[in-house]
């Protein structure tokens, strides 16, 4: 028989998780994703052990103090059994899916392993888009929003920010329309502005700051885990940061698996390869809590949402997921699925978001790219820049100059001289045709200081020991660099579902031009005349002339200089 201590211990113990459950679901209705985990980890197990501490305490019989276990009973199944909210009515959902190709969907879809994929190819039509070199995610990103290609919007590496997209985006022509906008991790939206709805930056951030505020922890989250963050703002510990998620989004089961995995960390000590796969893995739970939470709180028209592991892990393993004669069987049997963990993730996210709106929602799934092997023989290897030399030379001409490398790109800082003096010491530099060496663009904020790039053609060693720079050898300025097992493809992905949308409804092939003007035509937005992409769906009437002005009204200064340098060193486009 129960005891009275046992039932009160009992009693005492179950109040905290379920009041702190009651709280978590009242506030975000999708936080009991596991709920049998929550109420015996938080519910059950204290309440156990103060039952047992009670019974020790206090032997007498529980007599009617025995019913006191009916009020956690019912307190958990009211847990259990809340209700989650209807769909939303988003008039457009755009999934990206960074990197994602067909080459890898298609044999998925055959397995069965990827049913939000093969029910979204079903219900509408697909073509394989077709992506612009050279093949820099932010440039392709920004070239979809805005219809225009890099020389005109402005954006062509990613050392940039929102304000230097000189044209609108789509969202910004939504919002002109009168429409509300939810802008998920879109690439080059950093510093973010007002809307109306919300706006999270994506990867490429250097700070925490979202529109609204409250979404800031996201960020937090993204940059506490970097190996070198930048100081931007007073940090919040991770337990914090995750009640301030909770909110907002955050699901119990994505907390335990951060609890896991920090756990792991600690014990374990795993390298770096086990640190990227579980790194996106959480992030990707983390922005769908937080991208579903947000769309059924603003309830946006559209909607946009940017997966970015399957580029990610891509980079990192598709030697291992597309494995050759050389490949190491220990580094297979280890990370042989993490690309296709990815994809699966991604079809998850996508199966709930469609679940998520409603039948009249139109769905579109892109990629800015496809991925494929890199080629030995075929591919050219990276040609890295060298420091010393250039600075030794700029440094004799204009006196103290400062040359710092990242990956394959170098700042150049003047102390002594003009920035004009600067370039015109660069375009001295010429290779053994008389072409200029070095490419430079100014650093934004930083007004003595250009962005480099080595622009020669040399990609063998053969080549490199043949070339020069200022009639000195190429040796002195570059060396060749290690490929990554994976490398960019032309051919991306374009999936559409939706009212009116039947198979047969697209070309065999589109450019990533013809993603802006068909997406607005999708809005109902007419696209201006001066889109020279095609409206691959919607209605194809033009609209005004240009929309380009709006890209003044809508332009927001603020937020620090610079980039993640930290995000691009974990994707392998920096050292």
């Amino acid at each position: 028989m129960t005891s009275r201590g046992a039932a009160l211990g009992g009693l005492l113990g179950s109040a905290p998780g379920l009041v702190f459950g009651a709280w978590a679901v009242v506030q975000n209705p999708w936080f009991l994703d596991r709920p049998w985990l929550f109420l015996g980890l938080a519910v059950a197990l204290p309440a156990a052990a103060l039952a047992a501490l009670g019974a020790l305490l206090d032997r007498r019989p529980a007599g009617r103090a025995q019913l006191l276990w009916l009020a956690p009973l019912h307190a958990a199944l009211l847990l259990l059994f809340w209700p989650r909210p209807g769909p939303d009515p988003v008039k457009l959902l755009v999934v990206g899916v960074d990197g994602a190709t067909f080459d890898v969907i298609d044999p998925m879809v055959a397995a069965g392993a990827l049913p939000a994929f093969a029910a979204l190819q079903g219900a509408g039509d697909r073509t394989v888009l077709r992506s612009m070199e050279p093949m820099f995610s932010p440039l392709l990103w920004t070239t979809m929003a805005t219809g225009k290609p890099p020389e005109q919007h402005g954006v062509r590496g990613f050392f940039t920010r929102s304000t230097d997209c000189r044209v609108p985006r789509l969202w910004d022509i939504a919002e002109d329309a009168g429409l509300r906008v939810g802008v998920y991790k879109w690439l080059v939206t950093y510093p973010p502005r007002e809307v109306p709805g919300f706006m999270v930056p994506g990867w490429l951030a250097p700070s925490p700051e979202t529109a609204p505020s409250t979404l800031s922890f996201v960020k937090e989250l993204e940059l506490a885990n970097r190996l070198e963050r930048r100081q931007v703002a007073a940090r919040r510990g991770t337990v914090a940061l995750a009640l301030a998620g909770i909110p907002h989004g955050l699901r119990f089961g994505t907390l335990w698996a951060a609890f896991r995995w920090k756990l792991t960390e600690r014990l374990e000590r795993p390298g770096t390869d086990d640190r990227q796969v579980a790194m996106q893995r959480i992030r990707g739970q983390i922005d769908r809590d937080v991208f579903v939470h947000a769309v059924h709180a603003h309830q946006p028209d559209l909607a946009t949402f940017t997966y970015y592991a399957t580029d990610g892990l891509a980079h990192r393993f598709w030697d291992a997921h597309a494995p050759g004669p050389d490949t190491p069987p220990a580094r297979v049997a280890a990370y042989g699925e993490a690309v296709r963990d990815a994809y699966r993730q991604a079809d998850a996210i996508l199966g709930e978001l469609m679940a998520r709106v409603g039948p009249d929602t139109t769905v579109v799934v892109l990629s800015d790219h496809g991925f494929r092997a890199f080629r030995p023989g075929v591919d050219a290897a990276p040609l890295v820049p060298l420091t010393e030399r250039l600075q030794a030379r700029l440094g004799a001409q204009l006196g103290r100059v400062q040359v710092a490398r990242l990956g394959q790109k170098l700042t150049v800082t003047a102390e002594e001289a003009s920035t004009d003096a600067l370039i015109e010491a660069l375009a001295a530099l010429v290779d053994g045709d008389g072409a200029p060496a070095y490419a430079w663009e100014p650093v934004p904020g930083a007004a003595d200081t250009l962005g480099v790039e080595l622009v020669v053609s040399a990609r063998d060693a053969a080549a490199l020991g043949a070339g020069t720079v200022g009639g000195e050898p190429l040796a002195d300025y570059a060396r060749l660099g290690e490929p990554t097992p994976g490398e960019h493809d032309g051919a991306g992905i374009f999936i559409a579902a939706g009212p009116g949308i039947e198979a047969g409804a697209l070309p065999r092939e589109a450019a990533l031009l013809d993603v802006a003007p068909t997406l607005q035509a999708l809005l109902g937005v007419a696209p201006a005349q001066d889109l020279t992409g095609r409206v691959l769906l919607g209605d194809p009437r033009r609209g005004p002339e240009s929309r380009d002005g709006l890209a003044e009204r809508f332009r927001v200064e603020g937020g620090v200089e610079g980039v993640d340098v930290e995000a691009l060193r974990a994707l392998g486009y920096l050292e």
